[in-house]
């Protein structure tokens, strides 16, 4: 005589499954790579952020001026000059997206284009209202000089 046993069934497979797809649900917009966007719904956060939804998106390779928390008088002016210039830049019409990945605390990172092809960052650093960025306290220091002088 032969007894089959069969162990309790589990939901922690299904379970695992249904995590696995849901962080993949949740990461798809930060690898989803190129997109384009309808710029007249982005919420222009500062210099070199933007939400399109509920995604926040960091534009990479550039560091716009701290709206939040200026050294000096000079970083709080072009702080806002620079909002108002992407805004200008973005709100204009179709933005095309290139995603990159995820920064620390959980923003896109990415670079934008205009529907003319024209790179914002590259816009916002000809016109003085961002810099290129770089790593590090050297460069930290730097951009406090570029900004307040």
């Amino acid at each position: 005589m032969r007894f089959a046993f069969a162990a309790p069934r589990s939901n922690i497979p299904t379970m695992r499954r249904a995590f696995l797809y849901l962080c993949l649900l949740l990461a798809l917009p930060a690898w989803a790579g190129e997109e384009m966007l309808d710029g007249r719904t982005a919420v222009i956060i500062d210099g070199d952020t933007v939400a399109f939804g509920h995604e926040r998106v960091r534009i990479i390779n550039i560091e716009a001026p701290g709206i939040s928390e200026p050294d000096c008088e000079r970083e709080e002016i072009f702080a806002l000059r620079s909002r108002q210039r992407l805004a200008e830049l973005i709100t204009a019409g179709p933005v095309r997206i290139e995603r990159t990945g995820r920064d620390t605390i959980g923003r896109t990172l990415g670079r934008l284009f205009l529907e003319d092809g024209r790179d914002v960052a590259a816009i916002l650093v000809a016109e003085g209202l961002a810099v290129t960025w770089y790593e590090g306290p050297e460069a930290k220091e730097s951009r406090r000089r570029h900004w307040c002088g």
